[in-house]
């Protein structure tokens, strides 16, 4: 199994703080944005411009569009190097967003300091399925091998373990890799670049890797 670490910082003195990198994570699961036209500020507030955008979406897609929903990651568990915010405008006749075609999205990025202020131009996004396209993987998960060559990497206790350490199974992966130890925290391997640590019913010691969403 490969562990693609491009979108993830690991920290070697604080195992339990891995972050996903919040630039990478738009570009790999939004893509490029668009370009604005002249008559669109990208530096205002998104719902500024809102009246504008509606308007430019109906134009480009000859369909009406509506608001779906704004939402900042801050108020949500993630992992991200920088948080957000996002609004998602979708076709009027859209019965499921997360399944819909031609779906814009808006980001501001926050930029540093109090999150209720301080944020970037708003960029634009236009995608389809955006409950494919790992937008909304805000965690980092793990996946726990074996240290010894020889142990068995299908021992059903390590199967179980790994599955609870998947960014499917809970909202905060690393929170169930601290249930899964036994008594001591991680430590960090150099040679490795990754933590050793004992899990319960597991009759060896693991490595554990913090692992990047499926787009990375």
């Amino acid at each position: 199994m490969s562990f693609p670490i491009d979108c993830v910082s690991a920290d070697p003195i604080f195992w339990d703080c891995p972050t996903l990198d919040t630039d990478l994570h738009i570009l790999n699961s939004l893509g490029e944005p668009l370009p604005l036209p002249d008559h669109i500020d990208p530096g205002a507030w998104v719902s500024d411009q809102e009246p504008a955008l509606l308007r430019w979406f109906a134009k480009e897609t000859h369909q009406q569009y509506r608001h779906e929903c704004r939402d900042n990651t801050y108020n949500n568990e993630n992992d991200f190097s920088a948080n957000f915010v996002f609004s998602v405008y979708v076709p009027e006749d859209c019965a499921d967003w997360c399944w819909c075609d031609d779906v814009f999205i808006t980001v501001e990025r926050h930029l540093g300091g109090d999150v209720r202020g301080n944020y970037g131009s708003f960029s634009l996004f236009r995608v389809d399925q955006i409950g494919e396209s790992g937008f909304f993987d805000w965690v980092v998960g793990w996946h726990a091998e074996p240290v010894p060559a020889g142990a068995d990497a299908e021992l059903p206790a390590l199967t179980r373990w790994n599955d609870r350490f998947d960014t499917g199974y809970s909202r905060w992966p690393t929170g169930e890799v601290r249930d899964a130890l036994v008594s001591k925290e991680p430590a960090w391997c150099d040679t490795r670049k990754a933590w050793l640590a004992r899990l319960q019913d597991v009759p060896f010691p693991v490595v554990l890797h913090p692992v990047a969403p499926f787009y990375c």
